[in-house]
């Protein structure tokens, strides 16, 4: 606010109204400025003579004593009656005093000016004797009214009293609030003589000399308050910064624990250090019960009772200070729970017993997520400092407890999508083989039948020995070929832990082109491999790349046409500032994908595969294989055109990374 009215000038209208109107002068008070308002004791600071206000809050106090009286000279009456009644400090009666004579008094009228308010200028036009001319000119960019004059013209009348004159004579000749560019008063008074002059200034030095003294006592019991106050409020200040560093630390400690538990236990010993709480629960919200119902409590005597444990409050009990507390979002301090309304055979207060309650709401977004509660044991209650503090910190828990309950709830969700990942990896699995097998089983039974007819020949035959050796040859071969087949098919189905180790990735093909090798020949589908002999040993989980691989070498068999054609090659890429990596690239001539499935190839379920005998897709390969090479460090690519082909890269680490050789450590 700006320093433009002394408030010597405000206790004065502040006396007159309540002189006047009954003792009443509070219609002054009401909503007179913000910075006012906010005061603990608006009155005090007006009669403050040390306190100084702005032009605007002056000419409303004179405007509104104005109204309350209904009287329109007002203003011109308060200067009478403060000049009559010395209303002006000790300080400001002795300055006035000083200059012992009315002329005298009006030479130096801009310094007494001053000493009221900085609204105008005054300008000593002409001065004689007992006669005086002069102007006001007031500063525009100040909000003054016409009261100001009225002012301004009771104080120059009265003003000759002090020194123990009579009220002069001042007619207006013209008017700042009139259109004149200033206020123009001519001013007379009575002549007094020489003799008198000189017994005045004696007697007002005397007089100047007892008030001075006077005033140093006033001044000194002044300045041992303002000392006091200045020391407490110091005192409180650097409690409430100590209060505040301390709150700002642990809340940046609340906001990094992430576990419910731990999380709990720091919150209550903050509120146990900082608060200096003795007891606290905190209850949280229940959508789906609509209740409060408990989480965590501190300040019993040995364990928390059984019955607060499993204690819940319906939200529509309102009678209820918690529920009430929730639904409100509003804090509820009860002083005295003796004498208050709340039911007494609560659990908590039958256990607790607590002299008075505190009730906070916890509020993150908008919503009131739970309460927290403390008490005091005592009849002193809990303290107001405590409750503000409280009141501060409750949001910082609040949102610290939300970000637990998420990150448990984001836990439990993980958890539950890995052992939905690993049953969809083993229903892909189940699903694929049983559909290898029905395949498998049509090819082992022509080698049986062919071994079968041999058998059946072999005692008409046994002494021709060009037929046992061909009996024999083929035999072995399609025995060891069965047996080889089988016992691919009896790897897959093993569920195995992830084993990362060094494994020949040229061998791995292999054995997977020939595990289908019963289809391509079926469809007479050549397969074709080149391999890049620049590729070494790679760092991967056997299981997993055999399962991708074979995945998708079963992918290009259905939708290669009969006697079409796959290529497998690999590539060592060794770019320079890149790690090494390992391509393999499996390629086929069939019916392609188009363009707008080709981003949806990888997610679970989806598939362009018609149920039919020969193709049962579930829709899982692709999201498994792409799971896979994540897990390996790696990447899935596809390139396809329709009607010309599809091309799947398989890219993988040729050094491990570091989470890898971690898991390749722990399974050997």
């Amino acid at each position: 606010m700006k320093k433009e009215v002394s408030c010597i000038n405000t206790g004065v209208i502040l006396d007159y109204v309540k002189e006047h109107n009954n003792g009443d002068f509070s219609a002054l008070l009401k909503d007179l400025d913000p910075e006012i308002d906010i005061l603990p004791d608006t009155e005090k600071f007006l009669r403050d003579p040390n306190n100084w206000i702005s032009c605007t809050v002056a000419t409303e106090l004179y405007k509104r004593a104005r109204l309350i009286l209904n009287d329109e000279m007002a203003a011109y009456k308060i200067a009478r009656f403060a000049v009559e009644n010395l209303s002006m400090g000790y300080g400001q009666r002795i300055f006035v005093k000083a200059f012992w004579s009315t002329k005298k008094g009006f030479i130096n009228v801009q310094k007494i000016n001053d000493k009221w308010n900085r609204s105008k200028n005054v300008e000593i036009v002409e001065m004689k004797r007992n006669e005086a001319v002069i102007r006001l000119h007031w500063k525009s960019h100040m909000k003054v009214t016409k009261d100001l004059c009225l002012v301004n013209q009771g104080a120059y009348t009265f003003l000759p009293i002090i020194w123990g004159g009579n009220p002069l004579h001042l007619e207006e000749k013209c008017c700042y609030f009139e259109g004149a560019p200033y206020c123009e008063y001519h001013l007379k008074w009575t002549f007094r003589n020489r003799f008198h002059e000189i017994l005045s200034r004696f007697f007002s030095s005397k007089s100047v000399l007892t008030e001075t003294v006077k005033e140093m006592e006033a001044d000194k019991r002044i300045i041992e308050q303002k000392y006091e106050e200045v020391n407490r409020l110091n005192v409180e200040l650097n409690q409430r910064i100590k209060q505040l560093q301390a709150v700002q630390e642990t809340g940046k400690a609340i906001l990094s624990v992430l576990d419910l538990e731990k999380l709990l236990t720091v919150i209550m010993n903050t509120l146990l250090n900082i608060c200096s709480i003795d007891r606290a629960i905190i209850m949280l919200v229940n959508e789906k019960e609509e209740c409060l119902e408990y989480l965590y409590a501190t300040g019993f005597d040995s364990n928390v009772p059984d019955d607060i444990l499993a204690y819940k409050v319906p939200l529509h009990r309102l009678n209820n200070i918690l529920a009430r507390v929730a639904n409100a979002g509003k804090s509820e301090y009860v002083h005295d729970v003796k004498g208050s309304s709340l039911r007494k055979e609560n659990i908590i207060l039958t256990y607790g017993k607590p002299k008075s309650v505190y009730v906070v709401p916890l509020i993150t977004k908008s919503r009131v997520t739970g309460v927290i509660a403390t008490d005091a044991v005592d009849s002193s209650g809990v303290p107001k400092e405590t409750r503000d503090t409280l009141e501060i910190f409750s949001p910082q828990i609040a949102i610290a407890i939300e970000n637990a309950r998420l990150y448990r709830k984001l836990k439990e969700q993980m958890l539950e999508l890995q052992r939905s990942y690993s049953l969809l990896g083993r229903a892909e699995k189940l699903s694929f083989l049983g559909n290898m097998a029905a395949r498998l089983a049509h090819e082992i039974k022509n080698p049986m039948t062919s071994i079968g007819t041999f058998i059946q020949m072999l005692p008409y035959k046994y002494n021709d020995e060009d037929y046992r050796g061909k009996f024999h040859k083929t035999v072995v071969e399609e025995t060891n070929r069965v047996n080889n087949l089988i016992s691919e098919l009896m790897d897959l189905v093993k569920t195995k832990e992830p084993n990362f180790a060094l494994n020949d990735i040229h061998e791995l093909i292999d054995k997977m082109v020939m595990l289908i090798s019963a289809q391509t020949k079926a469809k007479r589908i050549k397969v074709e491999c080149k391999y890049d002999p620049g590729v070494g040993k790679v760092w991967l989980d056997s299981e997993k790349i055999r399962q991708v691989v074979l995945n998708i070498l079963s992918n290009a068999m259905d939708a290669t046409p009969e006697e079409g054609r796959i290529k497998i090659s690999t590539r060592h890429n060794n770019r320079k500032g890149k790690d090494e990596r390992t391509q393999i690239f499996i390629k086929d001539n069939g019916e392609g994908i188009a363009q707008s499935n080709i981003d949806r190839i990888f997610e679970p379920y989806f598939t362009t595969k018609h149920k039919s005998s020969l193709h049962s897709g579930t829709g899982l390969g692709l999201f498994v294989s792409h799971q896979n090479m994540q897990e390996h460090g790696g990447t899935i690519e596809v390139k396809s055109k329709v009607n010309k082909g599809t091309t799947f890269i398989l890219t993988l680490p040729c050094d491990p990374p570091k989470k890898l050789q971690e898991k390749g450590s722990k399974n050997p």
